[in-house]
């Protein structure tokens, strides 16, 4: 593998644990290695106005992101959007009704604003934003990704398939990836052009890199798509099964990974 030129980092369950917080050497470790001039770039399916915006200042990350599961690609330091894949109208119109219909608990997500369908405990997902309601809605806005609560709903393995299944017939040019919380499940549903895997395609193209020339560090199912449009992928211990098969390394945090990134691949 080449020297590597740029890390691609997952946010929740890696960068951060489940309280939002980072281990303390983390600020060091990434300073440490963007002063040999290799890129610290987020991949997520988060929002810029969820936590982002402030773990950047914070940790000094600020620059190209991938955000909202792949669906856009940020400057944060010029307030430029780089790569944008909104769902198509046609299909959210579809989930949003379906969804609706059922009751369920979800969010939509537009570039600068979250929707939710229900004022729910887990609505502090997006703590920095004033959450609106569905009905407040354009009919033209652009909507990036939808979440499907976990918690909220309290979906089994079942009841889950035939609700996903239901919306990919319905809609066959979106991308549903599901997670399973406490044996209950929930997805985020984007456009299929715009998932980890092709957005890391467009980060690619936007720096002039090889995929060789990056490295992956993930802990979840929708990480799987980011470590195989990059060319070598570092799970956390807590990763499923199939993240860690093709992983090139397999951590206990994100210091050790860092610390492994220094010392080796730089």
């Amino acid at each position: 593998m080449k020297k590597i030129k740029a890390i691609l980092c997952d946010y929740d369950g890696t960068l951060v644990d489940e309280n939002g917080r980072y281990l303390p050497k983390v600020k060091t470790l990434i300073k440490k290695i963007q002063d040999k001039n290799v890129r610290f770039s987020l991949a997520t399916g988060r929002a810029y106005y969820s936590p982002i915006k402030r773990i950047e200042k914070e940790l000094c990350i600020q620059g190209i992101h991938i955000l909202h599961g792949g669906a856009i690609i940020l400057n944060s330091l010029e307030n430029k959007t780089l790569f944008e894949q909104a769902i198509s109208q046609g299909s959210s119109e579809k989930i949003i009704k379906h969804l609706s219909s059922k009751k369920m608990v979800f969010s939509v997500e537009t570039k600068n604003d979250a929707y939710i369908s229900h004022v729910i405990k887990e609505s502090n997902f997006y703590p920095e934003v004033k959450n609106k309601n569905i009905e407040e809605l354009d009919n033209n806005g652009q909507i990036l990704k939808m979440v499907i609560y976990a918690r909220a709903n309290k979906l089994n393995s079942v009841e889950s398939k035939i609700l996903f299944d239901k919306l990919k017939n319905d809609c066959s040019d979106i991308s549903i990836m599901e997670f399973e919380y406490s044996g209950v499940y929930g997805a985020d549903i984007t456009s299929e052009r715009a998932t980890k895997h092709t957005a890391v395609l467009e980060y690619l193209k936007i720096l002039n890199l090889t995929p060789d020339e990056v490295v992956a560090i993930g802990d979840g199912p929708n990480d799987y798509p980011l470590f195989t449009a990059c060319g070598f992928g570092i799970a956390m211990a807590t990763a499923p099964k199939e993240l860690k098969e093709i992983s090139g390394l397999v951590v206990n945090n994100i210091v050790e990974a860092l610390e492994y990134i220094d010392t080796n691949l730089i």
